[in-house]
């Protein structure tokens, strides 16, 4: 029973929403004034997030997955609709009580992004323009939530760094978004693939550009290399075009927020800060093996 509430909460994505609150936090407080427990409460607090938004969503989706996903928790009947219902509320409102006690910008940031989580699963989702703005601004806000702590009048330099690292998020989020939309039925179109692969090339150009712009450390460009690798050998797989194939570069797609976190990271509190986010890697990718991503 326990392993089917962990393929419900989907564990392995559940690592990549804590990085996002690192790579928001240290953009906006320097290492010396680094306070481990606003970090940890919101780190934790996105975690309920996340589970409680994948919850959601199956808990709204329980009619389409009875017909396409017939074995998962919900619909095989495995946890009922009212437990998970409760469960999602529960984590959804710890969430918000942590993120409380952190700042008062935090809780109201928190608040946007209970909204923004609800109105996916609820309804947009079914949109296709909707569809990946909202799932790229759910992790927009979540990097902005690991900066709230900091964020003040009147608007510093740094600010305006944040939203551009959370606008890359956002726009590599919205592109797994658009593969998430085919899961089913596979991608045919090469064209496609390269399209929604070129996007990705433009935000690491993108970020590229703004280490040479001196936005992030140089030492970071190596952490974009690697990160640069990997969308490589996730491209070159995706090209055989295949339902099982998607699903796959769905999964690898989602695993690699940690990376691109990393970069962040790295680019703004440095090395000693960024190599330890990619310890996230492991659980994720070690879970992934044994429940579902998608």
């Amino acid at each position: 029973m326990l392993r089917k509430y962990l393929q419900l909460a989907r564990l392995p994505n559940a690592f990549t929403a804590p990085t996002n609150i690192i790579a928001g936090y240290f953009i906006l407080t320097p290492v010396t004034s680094l306070n481990y427990l606003d970090l940890v409460m919101l780190m934790i607090s996105s975690v309920l997030f996340y589970v409680s938004g994948v919850i959601f969503n199956d808990y709204f989706d329980i009619e389409i997955d009875r017909k396409e996903r017939p074995s998962r928790p919900l619909p095989s009947g495995a946890v009922s609709r009212q437990s998970a219902l409760r469960i999602a509320l529960v984590l959804m409102g710890l969430a918000m009580t942590f993120d409380f006690f952190v700042s008062w910008q935090s809780f109201a940031v928190a608040v946007f992004l209970a909204g923004m989580i609800l109105a996916y699963d609820y309804r947009l989702k079914r949109n296709k323009i909707l569809n990946p703005v909202t799932m790229g601004g759910s992790r927009f806000l979540n990097v902005i939530l690991g900066a709230s702590p900091a964020i003040q009048l009147p608007l510093e330099t740094n600010f305006w760094h944040l939203i551009l690292i959370a606008c890359f998020i956002f726009a590599y989020v919205a592109v797994i978004a658009l593969f998430s939309s085919k899961e089913l039925s596979g991608i045919k179109s090469k064209r496609q693939i390269a399209l929604l692969f070129s996007i990705d090339y433009g935000i690491i150009a993108s970020i590229g550009t703004a280490i040479f712009l001196g936005i992030l450390k140089p030492s970071s460009f190596i952490i974009l290399a690697s990160f640069a690798v990997i969308i490589s050998l996730i491209f070159r797989q995706t090209l055989l075009g295949n339902a099982v194939t998607v699903q796959n570069t769905i999964k690898n797609l989602v695993i690699s927020i940690i990376v691109l976190d990393c970069v962040f990271v790295s680019g703004t509190a440095g090395f000693a800060y960024g190599l330890p986010t990619l310890l996230f890697l492991l659980p994720s990718v070690i879970l992934s093996k044994k429940f579902y991503v998608t």
